[in-house]
Order: structure tokens, then C-alpha cells, then sequence
């Protein structure tokens, strides 16, 4: 779906005077963009889709905040990155509380395996790191004419009328492959087991 400048102009209006309707006209043409951010940083489809509805969430409760200095969807991809952050942070706070509340199941080990959660150490950032690859792999793993529109819109930030205008196929048919790329790539990842590597 593509917005013209006049269109997403009057979609703000609305939204911005508390109507939900011409909000979510206004944030479609991103939402995948903003899953699909969330998902490669924090390694996790369904903690992904969790940020993903998080971020809707706050630019519509924020929504007088945007002033149009910047391009909307860069404003959004914004709001999704500080989504993002926050979400880490509160993931590492989670892991540090369970380790404190059953300190009498814990190895020895405990207190420095609460030292390196404290202070960002390489344990979580490792962790993060085979998530993101797992999920980096399963998108090589598609069908090529998946994995074609979705590194398009991921890696290439490409919207609909660009990918359209690239691959010569239907908005629809574009947003139908993205769906499908989506369900394959967390089908390859549970095939494999990942699932061992999610945070509990």
C-alpha cells in the first residue's frame, strides 16, 4: 500500500484527533518493516511480534509528539528502535530477577553469572548473536521468491510500490509472499531446534 504525502498528511489529522481507523491506514505500509526489525534484534518471532504491536502501541499514544521534521516512517522505525531497547533491557532485568529468586537451586556459579547479566557480558550478547544468525539462516533457507521480497523489504527498504515496480508482481501477491516468508522462516527455525536457544 502506498500513502501519498497528501493522503498520509490528512491520516495524521485524524489519527492524531483519536481515530483509530485512520491510524492504522497510516502505520500498514510499515508494519512488517517494524516486525522484521524487531525480529533480527531481538533473535525471538514471537518476542518480535511483541515489539512489533509495543511500537504501534506507543506511536499512537505519542502520536502528538511527531512535529514532521523527519519523514513519519522514519519517526516510526524511531519509536520501534527505542521499542526495541527497552525490551532488552527489560528481557536482561527478568533474567537477573529469576536468578535472584531461587538462589537455592543455583550452582556455585551463580554470582558470577549474575555479574556478567549486570554489566552486559559476553553470555547474553552471544546469545543474541546465535538468534540473530539462526534467524539471518533461515531467511537464506528460503525459496528464492521468498526470500527475494522479503530482503527487498528487510534489507533493501524497499516499500510495496518499489517492490512492486522491481519484481513486477501485485501488492497483493507481494504482501502474500511476505506473509508466507514469515511462517516459513519460523517453521525452519523450529525445525531445527532453535527453539533451545530462545529466552525462557
Amino acid at each position: 500500500m502506498h500513502i501519498s504525502q497528501e493522503r498520509e498528511a490528512q491520516l495524521l489529522a485524524e489519527a492524531k484527533a483519536g481515530s483509530g481507523r485512520a491510524f492504522r491506514a497510516l502505520v500498514e505500509p510499515y508494519r512488517e518493516q517494524i516486525y522484521w526489525r524487531a525480529a533480527r534484534a531481538v533473535g525471538d518471532l514471537d518476542e518480535a511480534e511483541d515489539v512489533a504491536q509495543e511500537t504501534l502501541l506507543r506511536a499512537f499514544t505519542r502520536l502528538e509528539t511527531y512535529r514532521g521534521e523527519a519523514r513519519f516512517s522514519a519517526w516510526l522505525y524511531q519509536v520501534g528502535a527505542n521499542c526495541i531497547r527497552m525490551h532488552l533491557r527489560s528481557r536482561k532485568r527478568r533474567r537477573l530477577s529469576a536468578l535472584e529468586e531461587a538462589p537455592e537451586i543455583l550452582p556455585p556459579e551463580a554470582t558470577l553469572l549474575q555479574g556478567r547479566l549486570s554489566s552486559g557480558e559476553p553470555d547474553q550478547a552471544a546469545m543474541a548473536l546465535q538468534l540473530t544468525e539462526a534467524i539471518e539462516e533461515a531467511i537464506e533457507a528460503l525459496p528464492p521468491k521468498y526470500k527475494d521480497i522479503l530482503n527487498f523489504w528487510v534489507l533493501d527498504g524497499l516499500d510495496l510500490r518499489q517492490i512492486q515496480a522491481r519484481s513486477g508482481l501485485s501488492i497483493s501477491a507481494i504482501k502474500s509472499r511476505l506473509h508466507r516468508a514469515r511462517l516459513q522462516v519460523r517453521d525452519i527455525l523450529d525445525g531445527r531446534g532453535v527453539g533451545a536457544l530462545l529466552p525462557t
